[in-house]
């Protein structure tokens, strides 16, 4: 079983859930605040500070000693006036009402793309801004109001069940609190703790030296210290699947969705907060996470692969490994085609297979054995 546990980065992201008496399995996509953020209602009438949300955002910088420095206020400068096309679009789409409360909550939303190593260590600002641009206007068009507004502000929570006192969770939200590695976070939870954070960000093909139009890229597959006896007891649970592959087969439901068949998985010298101190610890995270399940590298330091990865073929499994196998890919599939179904009917882009899709298959019981 892998799990990935790097010393003083890894923290929670995302909510505790309400442990209370539960139904042995949610098949309805539910909510919880997210931790830092504050709940804000969409009708709520726009006043004082929140006039200005661009205002706002530029008095956080402001205020901040960290940006008083010569050599960033450059950097800053030359990034907001580097593509100025761009910046015009990003600003229109950051005065939509979709976005406008999240300015309210986290002041620097509108210009952390300009953070250095934001998504990647080593990106341009034309990287950082276009991938940011990009998802935010994925979301945009293809997430319901009412869910892009839970998704910013909440947990939607995907998945869950209990099951001999256990309860186990998947669910959707904006990254809290590393807010430069990934947009949004896919998280496990287990007895109401998160113990296990993948972070993505839809970005275009390019961005990632892919050929296809548009790809995710995960830039942040690790989990919470202190949690480890938490992790080993879900896995047991979930046929032996590490948290890592379980949150990997969430993203392909997410992927299916919204229609995106490629995926990109930074390397470990690529992670943001990537240092050579830790540096087995990232290998053992990205790098060795990646090639275990045959993904490979690509020039620009990308573990590049279809969604979902194609998996070694049956004839190599060893024997007295097989029945094992097939049964961790059938989970892994179950539990991508029901996040993929109960994402579906709520996103605005809505085609007639993925309609009959959710007509004639029944919600399986994903978490139970």
């Amino acid at each position: 079983m892998r799990v990935s546990r790097i010393p003083e980065l890894s923290a929670t992201c995302g909510s505790s859930l309400d442990c209370g008496p539960k139904l042995p399995y949610r098949s309805e996509i539910t909510m919880r605040d997210a931790p830092g953020s504050t709940r804000v209602s969409r009708s709520q009438s726009i006043t004082g500070e929140a006039r200005t949300p661009l205002l706002s955002s530029i008095l956080i910088f402001a205020r901040s000693r960290y940006y008083w420095s010569p050599a960033r206020l450059v950097r800053l400068f030359r990034g907001v006036t580097a593509d100025i096309p761009r910046q015009i679009e990003l600003f229109r789409l950051m005065s939509l009402p979709a976005f406008s409360d999240l300015h309210r909550t986290e002041p620097r939303f509108r210009f952390k793309f300009l953070i250095r190593d934001y998504l990647v260590r080593g990106f341009s600002i034309t990287q950082s801004t276009a991938c940011f641009l990009h998802h935010y206007k994925r979301l945009h068009a293809t997430m319901s109001e009412d869910l892009l507004h839970r998704t910013l502000h909440q947990s939607v929570v995907l998945l869950e069940a209990t099951q001999d006192g256990m309860h186990r969770a998947i669910s959707l939200c904006y990254s809290r609190p590393f807010e430069k590695e990934g947009e949004l976070s896919l998280n496990l939870h287990v007895d109401g703790a998160v113990v296990f954070v993948l972070s993505f960000t839809i970005v275009p093909g390019w961005a990632v030296q892919c050929e296809a139009e548009e790809a995710l890229l995960v830039s942040r597959l690790q989990g919470t210290n202190g949690y480890y006896p938490h992790i080993r007891a879900a896995t047991k649970s979930m046929h032996n699947v590490g948290p890592a592959a379980l949150l990997l087969a969430a993203l392909q439901g997410f992927a299916k969705a919204f229609g995106i068949r490629w995926m990109a998985g930074v390397s470990a010298i690529h992670q943001s907060s990537y240092t050579e101190r830790l540096s087995l610890f990232y290998k053992n995270a990205y790098d060795d996470f990646f090639s275990e399940i045959g993904i490979p590298c690509n020039p620009a330091g990308f573990f590049l692969s279809t969604l979902p990865p194609q998996d070694k073929p049956m004839s190599l499994i060893k024997q007295g490994h097989k029945i094992r196998t097939k049964e961790k890919r059938q989970f892994k599939s179950q539990v991508a085609e029901h996040v993929c179904r109960l994402l579906r009917r709520e996103l605005k882009v809505r085609n007639a297979e993925a309609s009959a899709e959710e007509d004639t298959d029944p919600v399986a019981e994903v978490f139970h054995s």
